[in-house]
């Protein structure tokens, strides 16, 4: 049976946010909290936060979730790729498929995550009205190329310049692109979070 880990991406700057971006709250829980969460409830037996900026502040907030953390120390100049890198090279032999996604895409669907864990390949990914989202998942014996690749992209570009198997699965779950870079992309959320409650409600 193929191990389920997982990456979060923490590292950045959140410069546009002028908060910090993962320890922001939705619903009385930090958006890395909503993120663990998610891959713990599909499954994930180790998962990786990746530090930078306020390092410190991440490891306390997390200190009680039985989460490994790695540091980017040049977080402030490497683009998500280097993170990732970091990430994957402190699950090394810990899992055979890597759930991967920023800090802060916190309501996607536990249902949609599911139905990508059901699919095979190299790269699995969902797409949202032709959008690429998060999380990702990436089968473990692609990171040798991965940890190489020095192109254009980051990790689409290496994916696509790759030959790897690529699997699309179209989701219905606007949570899968909803990140969070400004002060009007939390609000989007907040309101998302609020008409999908009122929805299950009903």
């Amino acid at each position: 049976m193929s191990r389920l880990g997982g990456v979060i991406l923490a590292a950045g700057l959140s410069s546009r946010m002028k908060q910090f971006k993962p320890l922001m709250m939705i619903d009385g829980k930090s958006m890395i909290r909503h993120v663990i969460d998610l891959m713990c409830g599909a499954g994930a037996e180790t998962i990786v936060v990746v530090t930078g900026h306020n390092r410190a502040r991440i490891e306390a907030h997390l200190a009680d979730a039985g989460v490994l953390f790695a540091f980017n120390p040049d977080y402030a100049h490497t683009q998500q790729l280097e993170s990732l890198r970091i990430g994957l090279s402190a699950l090394h032999g810990h899992a055979d498929r890597i759930l991967i996604s920023p800090a802060d895409v916190p309501l996607v669907s536990p249902q949609t995550v599911r139905d990508l864990l059901a699919l095979s390949g190299d790269f699995v990914r969902p797409m949202y009205h032709a959008e690429a989202g998060h999380p990702v998942i990436l089968d473990a014996s692609f990171i040798p190329m991965l940890m190489t690749y020095d192109g254009p992209g980051g990790l689409r570009g290496a994916v696509e310049s790759s030959g790897c198997i690529l699997t699309e699965l179209d989701v219905a779950d606007r949570g899968t692109v909803l990140d969070n870079d400004t002060p009007e992309d939390f609000e989007r959320l907040r309101r998302f979070f609020a008409c999908s409650n009122a929805e299950s409600e009903r």
